[in-house]
């Protein structure tokens, strides 16, 4: 089957799919937003190093000017509960 016609389907448009990719691939290329040690991190630790995505994740937007619609794909996509998240509640 159309796996394109699919992705256009689940996200509604293909401006939504373009979108989503491009933010995507911004946010696995980028090396400050990687995941692989957040697992080993303490509470104390992983709080600075959520601290630290977020601010570097207003700079991209500043710096590239995304657009509402970006900015919140690239939070999505970081997938780390910040500190006004209801995880650290």
């Amino acid at each position: 089957f159309d796996v394109d016609g699919m992705k256009v389907a689940w996200a509604g448009s293909r401006h939504a799919v373009e979108v989503a990719d491009r933010m995507a691939r911004l946010v696995a290329s980028d090396p400050v937003f990687r995941k692989d040690t957040r697992t080993m991190l303490s509470r104390k630790e992983l709080f600075k190093d959520t601290l630290k995505k977020a601010a570097h994740a207003w700079k991209r937007i500043v710096e590239l000017r995304l657009t509402e619609e970006e900015a919140n794909l690239l939070r999505l996509y970081v997938d780390q509960p910040g500190y006004v998240d209801l995880h650290w509640v």
